[in-house]
């Protein structure tokens, strides 16, 4: 294997020199990192300084920037590639080969580690080298066109939330980063929950929570999807008949693809090598500003961590959604409505975010009790806007107002109001 990876490379700077009218495409598909000889690596460095500076690039003008002393390899080259012809097949086989010799490098240290941290961050390292992709695309006007007429011909599937006006407010796609922020026990791991849950019907969807152990989030996933009363799960005192939803429920709560990580500890890397290799395609972070990052103070390495999670998201075509908080004067303001502003400790999340969705509670005083407000305070692909949920506590589930009811259940609750105070009054005479 050894040799096979140094015939390709030295193939590969064979039909450079042989043939310089390759040299741009040929050096738009390689980098330095793909040799593993380091002559061989100063001669292709020596190309892209060359090719940069507008000046030729064959075998004299390299000789001229390496030296004299490369005239046998520059040689031996040309000898083992009398044409150019297959060099792409030639790089395609030195990068695959590099990628397995830098696999075995790892793999070698790994079975030397004396940490877990150690040995999840080489492994993170062999995922990243697993999903490499070239680094520059290219794509001209014709292609571009082509794929425009291609894809308007076929109906697209957005990623559901699992609530209607929601869904018609974001066009989430793979690779996208959503932030859910809210304030603390505002119910937004109950509500990241249930929408992993309603993810995990159609992609392999991973919860990891960096607070949350994975025993209370199965009560909140069981009271949620099977209707019982939370209380009742905490308590170990299920009635009969919820002891019955719940085996009715039990099928469908299996079927589904979410899986829960306990991840407490964890940076984004380690997060990343387990979404790489259980092959999520939906990851939900549970939250934010609990992942362990490097950073001299609080904001930079919040910074860091949101960097992190949008090139997570892009880099992989992972739906990273993660929750956040929201600071304390998003409730000092006199309408309590969250802001942009308001996401704590950086600047940097809303600008990586291609959504934020702010969750809180519904300040209006006509609101019904425990109601809750989500707002779109970012969308890159659509409408921002807000719209009001129900917040069952009991069965910690939210649920969206039909058209029409939640203007009756804010007429119900001022009928309830004015009665508690006329009674308040009685007792008082």
């Amino acid at each position: 294997m050894v040799k096979a990876t140094l015939d390709a490379e030295y193939s590969v700077i064979g039909c450079l020199l042989v043939d310089p009218s390759i040299a741009g495409e040929l050096l738009y598909r390689t980098r330095p990192e793909d040799f593993t000889v380091p002559e061989l690596r100063t001669v292709y460095n020596a190309a892209v300084k060359l090719f940069g500076a507008g000046r030729p690039v064959d075998a004299v003008t390299i000789r001229g920037v390496c030296g004299a002393e490369y005239n046998d390899l520059l040689m031996q080259c040309m000898d083992v590639t009398p044409t150019s012809f297959g060099w792409r097949t030639y790089i395609s086989a030195m990068q695959e080969q590099t990628r397995v010799t830098r696999l075995r490098t790892l793999a070698a240290e790994l079975a030397e580690v004396r940490t877990s941290d150690k040995a999840r961050d080489l492994l993170g390292q062999a995922g990243e080298i697993l999903s490499e992709k070239n680094r520059t695309q290219v794509v001209t006007m014709q292609q571009a066109l082509t794929q425009f007429f291609s894809e308007q011909g076929e109906k697209r599937r957005f990623i559901s939330w699992g609530f209607d006006k929601l869904d018609r407010r974001l066009y989430t796609d793979y690779g996208d980063f959503v932030i859910v922020a809210g304030r603390p026990s505002a119910g937004k791991t109950a509500l990241a929950l249930q929408m992993a849950a309603h993810m995990g019907r159609q992609d392999k969807v991973g919860f990891y929570s960096l607070e949350t152990s994975t025993a209370k989030l199965t009560n909140r996933l069981v009271a949620s999807r099977c209707i019982i009363d939370f209380g009742h799960i905490n308590r170990r005192e299920m009635t009969p008949e919820e002891w019955e939803r719940a085996a009715k429920w039990k099928k469908e709560v299996l079927e589904s693809k979410l899986e829960l990580i306990p991840a407490s500890g964890w940076g984004v890397q380690d997060i990343l090598a387990t979404a790489l290799a259980r092959q999520h395609r939906v990851v939900f972070v549970d939250y934010l500003q609990l992942i362990r990052a490097a950073g001299r103070n609080r904001t930079e390495q919040v910074t860091n961590i949101s960097l992190a999670l949008h090139e997570m998201a892009q880099a992989h075509g992972i739906l990273v959604v993660a929750l956040s908080q929201l600071s304390r004067a998003s409730t000092d303001r006199a309408d309590a409505t969250p802001t942009l502003a308001d996401l704590r400790e950086s600047g940097q999340i809303e600008q990586d975010a291609d959504a934020v969705l702010a969750l809180y509670i519904d300040p209006d005083e006509d609101a019904p009790m425990d109601d809750r407000k989500l707002r779109v305070l970012k969308n890159k692909e659509g409408r921002l806007g807000d719209f009001s949920l129900a917040f069952d506590g009991s069965t910690q589930s939210f649920a969206e107002y039909m058209d029409g009811q939640l203007a009756a259940a804010r007429q119900i609750k001022k009928m309830e109001d004015k009665r508690h105070e006329q009674m308040s009054l009685q007792k008082a005479e």
